[in-house]
């Protein structure tokens, strides 16, 4: 029987295209410049919108993939937040998740994947109210893992540790729901279609703008806004509020049944994306608010036995990938105690206080 070939279109001028945008939205902000190029690029074909959606999909793909070691010709292995991976492309050595022509291998490598993300759907299937939305794109992170996914728009989502979401763009809104866990949004500007992300009952709306979500397990919403201005809206409120405005410097709580709005300096705004920097940096918070950070890093959950414990304040910087420090910080430096059991560690009164 003859195998069946599926052609690649390797010198197809369009794709190498997507390919170099992906690059260059993954390396960093886009100038204005670069952006109105991007919108004149994606208005020139039909095809180019979902050309560089697909090639978004395998760039991200790729980065989240354990790839084996090469025999011979390695280059050695190329660091990525939370993984690790190694690529031969022969000599010399190329950092293979940044070279063009490492790239387009990498699209060869995963090119399968296409037929996968376009033939079925990825993860759950939503209907929020609205226009007809296209089919959700599913981006997950591990615990310690971080994610870059670069948009058809020139957006760019980062995921923090543990960290679910879900895409879906149509010609008149640009939705991103937020599962769980935290991203940062650098949002490309597009008047004609604001740009949301859903978390829970909360919508955040930017027209474009750098602003992060986090879902917190005990159904609190936190936005914190470092460009530009956001909306917020409650679904208890949509109806009969206007929605919150919140600008730079910025950041509001979302609770059950109200908004918690603070002004933030900016070391207090700094300290808000240290995750980016595998650091977590607590100034004078309740010992409560820092176990609920820490377990976002740590396969063990850590969980305070004595509720009188819960509003002690702690401050202090830590690693996100060094658990033991923060609780030998909490021995020697609070007087607590420590004890691991079969699932969890367990944070209590001192037994000699």
């Amino acid at each position: 029987m003859k195998a069946k070939v599926i052609p690649l279109h390797p010198d197809d001028s369009s794709a190498s295209d997507a390919q170099e945008w992906i690059v260059r939205i993954d390396s960093g902000r886009l100038t204005a410049q670069e952006r109105q190029d991007l919108q004149a690029w994606l208005a020139q074909d039909p095809t180019h919108p979902k050309l560089l959606d697909t090639h978004a999909l395998l760039w991200c793909e790729a980065a989240r993939a354990n790839f084996p070691p090469i025999a011979s010709g390695s280059s050695g292995p190329v660091e990525a937040k939370g993984r690790s991976f190694t690529a031969g492309i022969g000599a010399p050595s190329l950092n293979w998740l940044q070279s063009r022509t490492a790239w387009a291998l990498a699209g060869l490598i995963t090119m399968g994947l296409a037929f996968v993300i376009w033939g079925t759907p990825i993860g759950k299937t939503f209907s929020p109210a609205g226009a007809p939305l296209a089919m959700p794109t599913s981006m997950t992170t591990d615990i310690g893992q971080h994610l870059k996914v670069p948009l058809a728009d020139g957006s760019l989502i980062q995921l923090n540790s543990a960290s679910t979401i879900q895409v879906a763009y149509s010609k008149e809104r640009r939705l991103v729901v937020l599962d769980k866990g935290e991203g940062l949004f650098d949002v490309a500007k597009d008047a004609q279609r604001p740009f949301e992300v859903m978390a829970g009952t909360t919508t955040i709306r930017a027209i474009g703008t750098r602003f992060s979500v986090l879902r917190l397990p005990d159904g609190r919403t936190d936005v914190t806004v470092f460009e530009g201005v956001v909306e917020i809206l409650r679904e208890q409120t949509a109806n009969t509020d206007q929605p919150l405005r919140l600008a730079a410097g910025q950041t509001v709580t979302a609770k059950a049944n109200k908004m918690v709005l603070q002004e933030l300096a900016k070391p207090a705004l700094a300290n808000k994306l240290a995750w980016q920097e595998d650091r977590i940096i607590f100034d004078n918070v309740t010992l409560d608010e820092a176990i609920a950070q820490v377990n976002r890093y740590s396969r063990i959950p850590l969980r305070i036995t004595e509720p009188g414990l819960m509003g002690l304040h702690v401050s202090g910087a830590f690693s996100t990938s060094d658990v033991p420090v923060f609780l030998r910080s909490l021995e020697q430096g609070f007087g607590l105690h420590v004890e691991r059991n079969a699932e969890a560690y367990l944070i209590s009164r001192s037994s000699l206080r």
